[in-house]
């Protein structure tokens, strides 16, 4: 039965039940190339456990949690301005050969982001809740989000050949640069993408 989409909960991250985080994990390592960054780690963690370790519970405060009004988990998103995720002290568990293509992307990212742009570092939606509208859910709440922080423009960094490249395309983002370290390891390229305020100039 399609969630009513008039009566979505979203819960802060630190709120988000350890079940649920482990879920953001599995969700995180699906939709990108992190199983070959992954394998070998210094940690020698299963490999969704080391994204729960590395990438969602140091971000927790920076989280939202969808639910239904059923309780169910639905999703999440990732979100804070650059200065703000700046202040997040982090590690990195990858093999000492993925620390150049972590820096490469860290200086990516430094190159096109400003301080205060709203950064959306997570967004996905579980498969079997996917295709009920909650992105633009979602992505409302990003925008709220944006706006309340002050931030001019919302960015955030996605895969050419995802099927996510296409979904903000068509909510207004466009590609200010592009990120080809990884395109002939990962035959992909990875794109920085903003969303300007209403009227502005695209």
């Amino acid at each position: 039965m399609p969630m009513n989409l008039e009566t979505p909960v979203f819960v802060p991250g630190p709120l988000i039940g350890d079940a649920q985080r482990e879920r953001m994990a599995a969700l995180l390592f699906a939709t990108s190339y992190l199983e070959y960054c992954s394998y070998g780690n210094r940690l020698r963690l299963p490999l969704v456990a080391l994204q729960r370790r590395q990438n969602i519970d140091p971000f927790i405060a920076h989280s939202v949690g969808l639910f239904d009004a059923s309780g169910q988990f639905n999703g999440f998103y990732t979100a804070a301005t650059i200065a703000e995720f700046g202040q997040i002290k982090t590690v990195s568990y990858y093999r000492a050969e993925m620390h150049a293509m972590d820096a490469a992307y860290d200086a990516f990212i430094a190159a096109h982001a400003r301080e205060n742009d709203l950064f959306v570092a997570s967004l996905a939606i579980e498969e079997r809740y996917r295709g009920r509208g909650l992105f633009n859910v979602m992505l409302d709440h990003v925008k709220a989000l944006a706006r309340g922080k002050g931030s001019p423009r919302i960015v955030l960094t996605v895969w050419e050949n995802s099927t996510a490249m296409g979904m903000y395309l068509n909510k207004d983002f466009r590609s200010r640069a592009v990120f080809d370290y990884a395109a002939e390891l990962f035959f992909d390229r990875l794109h920085f993408m903003e969303l300007l305020p209403s009227g502005e100039s695209q």
